[in-house]
């Protein structure tokens, strides 16, 4: 998955356009229009910034961890690790319930 695609993949889990994730940030829409075309492979750090701030990730969630990996486990290490980077923003009460929440959805997956 290459770093428009992980941008694309968080604005769907947010339910926004790429245009509203450019204007709510700053980030030019030129710029992503130049990742998802090719003609740049990255973001300036500050931009990547932007972005990962937006959506509560690391920037370490944009590295690119497909050399030698199967795509599927690439995309499951993708979304525990999106889970993992929004949990940091979490108050420990909101933790908790999410905790409730996950077991039961778990528990209910194995019945």
């Amino acid at each position: 998955m290459n770093m428009y695609e992980k941008i694309q993949e968080l604005c769907d889990l947010k339910g926004i356009k790429v245009a509203q994730l450019c204007r709510e940030t700053g980030v030019p829409k030129s710029t992503l229009s130049d990742l998802k075309q090719g003609k740049t492979k990255t973001l300036s750090t500050p931009n990547l910034q932007k972005i990962a701030q937006y959506f509560c990730v690391s920037l370490d969630y944009f590295n690119d961890y497909t050399d030698g990996i199967d795509e599927q486990k690439d995309e499951l290490f993708h979304k525990r690790k999106l889970l993992f980077d929004m949990s940091q923003r979490a108050t420990e009460d909101q933790l908790d319930k999410f905790l409730v929440v996950f077991k039961a959805l778990i528990d209910t997956e194995d019945d």
